[in-house]
């Protein structure tokens, strides 16, 4: 009988350590699960930003082409008219018609606002709104592992089981990687 009893205090130790570490695992993968889905957040409005951005670079670029072409097609116009007999007249035309041509050349090449600008700004957005959406993909993932990591170590406290508590903590153990690779290079994640 004092085997028994002691074999019960025992195992009801063993159950009562269990109990315990199962309920700090759920602790410390909830604070991991918080923190990450924060991240993922971040991630998801760098990519609403980015991608406005890049929309609107692009929107740029195409009244800039548009402007480009009407001045080229200006300037070709008014060469393929005949001269004025007012020489006043022909030098007026020439001027408006090179004017036109260094303005189509403005809208393609000026450093600050010129189309090759426009779309390398527009590019770059593009770039930072597909890391930013790897990242938020990453840290999704990362977050259901976590999810996936309390449900089990929930269960492990309820039936004892050693099995889902490693379980929980190997899920656990993913969702870190997973979040630490979200944030360093979020494009070498597999699945």
């Amino acid at each position: 009988m004092e085997k028994a009893l002691e074999h019960h205090e025992h195992a009801s130790h063993t159950a009562n350590h269990g109990s315990k570490l199962a309920a700090l695992l759920v602790a410390v993968l909830a604070a991991f699960l918080a923190v990450t889905e924060q991240q993922a957040k971040l991630a998801e409005i760098k990519v609403n930003t980015n991608a406005v951005f890049a929309a609107d670079a692009w929107n740029q670029y195409q009244g800039k082409s548009t402007r480009k072409l009407v001045s080229q097609d200006l300037a070709s116009f008014l060469d393929t008219q005949d001269k004025p007999s007012d020489p006043a007249l022909a030098e007026l035309r020439a001027k408006v018609a090179a004017k036109l041509r260094d303005d189509a050349k403005r809208f393609e090449e000026d450093p600050k606002d010129g189309m090759r600008a426009i779309a390398k700004r527009a590019g770059e957005s593009e770039e930072e709104r597909n890391l930013a959406l790897e990242r938020a993909h990453a840290f999704d993932k990362a977050a259901a592992a976590f999810e996936l990591g309390i449900v089990l170590s929930t269960a492990s406290a309820i039936t004892g089981s050693k099995m889902l508590i490693r379980i929980a903590l190997g899920l656990g153990i993913l969702g870190l990687v997973l979040g630490v690779l979200g944030r360093l290079d979020p494009e070498i994640i597999p699945f």
